[in-house]
């Protein structure tokens, strides 16, 4: 209790109440799957075609850069076949995506800029973060880098998900996910 007769406690729980709420209205909230995402202002990087009900541009769901840097950021370490030594990714969860699409597919088609497909099935995608990368170790991916974006799987974390199978569909240079 101070002088006045009121208690301390009280006013800084109310104090830290505002502060917290008024940091909560300031920051920016994460993406919503209620409503489609907006059409993109920026190059296209990623097209999610196919079974989906949350199309931004026409019957599809467009994904330019700030778009992707919306979604809640996925980083992982791990090996892959195409680089020495551990690598850095960061991303967004492949099932987030789907989400965002208003789709739970069974199963999809990657498509990679030189037409290289692979159809992915099975519910590694939903039990694992299984993410499409667009920066490692910190920068973001050239063409030449297999990017700019690439589907990642967190192999050291869990060595499970170390098939062959999974190596193939972990498809890079990104464009199309086609959702079936």
């Amino acid at each position: 209790m101070n002088n006045w007769g009121v208690g301390t406690r009280t006013c800084c729980s109310r104090m830290t109440r505002a502060i917290v709420t008024l940091a909560i209205l300031c920051v920016p909230t994460a993406v919503s799957y209620a409503d489609a995402l907006p059409a993109p202002e920026g190059p296209v990087l990623l097209r999610i075609i196919g079974n989906l009900s949350l199309p931004n541009v026409g019957d599809e769901l467009h994904l330019d850069k700030q778009t992707l840097n919306a979604f809640e950021a996925v980083s992982f370490s791990t090996h892959t076949v195409q680089s020495e030594g551990p690598q850095y990714f960061t991303g967004v969860r492949l099932s987030e995506l789907f989400k965002a699409a208003g789709a739970d597919p069974d199963s999809f088609v990657a498509t990679g800029i030189d037409d290289f497909k692979f159809t992915v099935t099975g519910d590694d995608i939903r039990k694992y973060p299984v993410i499409v990368a667009y920066r490692q170790n910190g920068k973001d991916m050239s063409i030449r880098q297999l990017g700019p974006l690439r589907i990642v799987y967190p192999f050291d974390d869990f060595p499970e998900l170390k098939t062959q199978k999974n190596e193939a569909s972990a498809v890079w240079q990104l464009v199309e996910l086609e959702l079936q």
